[in-house]
């Protein structure tokens, strides 16, 4: 795992993308470089190379890289991330919302280039009430706050979490005595927040991973989908809204599934690349963030690196 600063998942090939708004923090594409060294011709280090974005925002930047390599057939590019990109009305002048960088709608199968956007939960009809104080919303910008509740880890906004294991997908059977019940709750959808991403990663990922066949697995690891994580809410004046509700057994779950097919195509060769990931805001519209839930999701991931079949159990939820 290389803990790297700055990330780099939204640098193209000359740094800043034609027509983009900003590199996101990002000047140098580590994980692309990395990938673009092992399948060179010079090196012969491996045939092919596949990479996993699992930032919260799309990796346009890698996207970008991978979509200009001269042998399209040695890369594979997944990215699964928020995707809210508004568009304004004609003879209108609203502002048009768009989630950073407002990119990876749709796949390019030619390039093998696979792009999940997740919608985000102040989508779903439970956080229509946010900004009244019954919705769970961020605040890092010191603004007053409704109620304090609102980031209590207790809301019923997003997806459940589990009191234990959740189930890889539904296609999968688990001891019925330890499974949850995973079914969505009423203001939730299997289109966004926790349980639409692990079926994302089941049903979208692992088939394509293992298809494609590679030989080495490098990962874009941000932790901003994390729950309450500021890289993943939407700024409003009294607050912003949480747009992915990720929890640290999620990133050991999802390690582990990138990791079996690791085991299976090139021997367990993953190298994870750090990519975004800020912390929660304080309590009481203090200023500076609470970054130990962002090192408890990367301190998961890193078990399950190391130890991928018993990261999930290590640690008591």
């Amino acid at each position: 795992m290389c803990i790297v600063r700055p990330p780099g998942h939204h640098a193209g090939m000359n740094g800043l993308l034609d027509g983009g708004e900003s590199c996101g923090f990002c000047i140098f594409n580590n994980v692309a470089a990395g990938a673009l060294h092992a399948i060179s011709d010079e090196r012969l280090l491996c045939e092919r190379c596949a990479i996993v974005d699992i930032d919260v925002h799309h990796g346009n930047g890698t996207e970008e890289i991978v979509r200009k390599c001269n042998d399209p057939g040695k890369l594979f590019f997944f990215s699964i991330h928020l995707y809210d990109n508004e568009k304004k009305k004609a003879k209108s002048n609203a502002h048009q919302y768009k989630f950073y960088p407002g990119t990876g709608a749709e796949d390019d199968v030619a390039f093998n280039i696979i792009n999940v956007g997740l919608k985000p939960l102040w989508k779903e009809p439970a956080q229509k009430t946010a900004l009244s104080g019954t919705g769970n919303t961020h605040n890092t910008r010191g603004k007053s706050r409704q109620s304090s509740d609102s980031m209590d880890d207790s809301s019923d906004v997003g997806t459940p979490r589990d009191n234990g294991r959740f189930s890889d997908a539904d296609s999968e059977t688990a001891s019925s005595a330890k499974t949850p019940n995973l079914s969505p709750r009423p203001e939730s959808s299997t289109t966004s927040g926790r349980l639409a991403y692990r079926q994302a990663i089941q049903n979208r990922l692992l088939p394509a991973l293992r298809a494609f066949n590679p030989d080495l697995i490098l990962i874009s690891a941000g932790f901003d989908a994390a729950r309450l994580d500021v890289g993943n809410a939407r700024h409003e004046r009294g607050g912003e809204r949480m747009g992915l509700d990720l929890e640290p057994e999620d990133y050991a779950w999802t390690t582990r599934k990138i990791l079996e097919v690791a085991d299976i195509c090139c021997q367990g060769r993953v190298v994870s690349v750090l990519e975004g990931g800020y912390g929660r805001s304080l309590l009481g519209g203090e200023p500076g963030l609470d970054r130990s839930n962002l090192a408890e999701c990367a301190s998961r991931h890193l078990h399950a690196m190391v130890d991928p079949y018993d990261a999930e159990c290590r640690f008591p939820t």
